[in-house]
């Protein structure tokens, strides 16, 4: 009686396992497809060439690889989210980068967004003093908004070839786009409503 118990209780648990499994399988597979959707949705900007390519940072903790798998031996590590990155190249989910250091290495798409960001003139940053670029109210450039130094990380709302409308915090206001590594000189960004 009580091996037939025990048997009982064990078919009973062996069902409920497969059951939760299932369960868990069809779950984790619709969240994962709409992650790798996340990934590469490109529909929030529209440019003048559809293949743009900066992209940002997805998590605070990025780790780039000498190669496109994690076979490969890490090079470095990225400690902020955000980072505009320059995709030179795109294989088997991987995409080798480009950093505002010309430094470049690999990394896996799904740690990759659209989300266009940009490093204000990081060409200018020294130990020694601080470099600081106008924000201009409006796109006439008569007056200061305030002043960005060099290294701040902006999101780029639209850019319009010449000057880009980018956001730090709640401020937002215009900059020459020559100041901004994340987005090409004469390159048009219009942000879909």
């Amino acid at each position: 009686m009580i091996v037939k118990l025990l048997s009982r209780r064990f078919l009973i648990f062996i069902f409920i396992a497969i059951f939760l499994a299932f369960v868990s399988y069809e779950v984790f597979k619709n969240a994962f497809k709409e992650f790798e959707d996340t990934v590469v949705d490109s529909s929030a900007y529209t440019t003048h060439d559809s293949n743009y390519k900066f992209k940002s940072l997805r998590s605070s903790k990025t780790n780039v690889r000498v190669g496109p798998s994690l076979d490969h031996n890490i090079l470095w590590t990225y400690q902020k989210r955000g980072l505009p990155i320059e995709i030179l190249e795109d294989i088997q989910g991987w995409s080798k980068i480009r950093d505002y250091q010309a430094k470049s290495g690999w990394i896996k798409n799904t740690l990759i967004t659209t989300n266009r960001t940009g490093i204000i003139s990081p060409w200018k940053i020294t130990e020694d003093n601080s470099n600081f670029e106008n924000l201009y109210k409006d796109a006439n450039r008569e007056e200061i908004n305030i002043k960005l130094e060099s290294g701040v990380l902006v999101n780029i709302l639209s850019c319009d070839g010449v000057q880009c409308l980018v956001k730090i915090q709640d401020k937002e206001g215009w900059i020459e786009q020559d100041l901004i590594f994340g987005v090409y000189i004469g390159e048009i960004i219009i942000l879909k409503e």
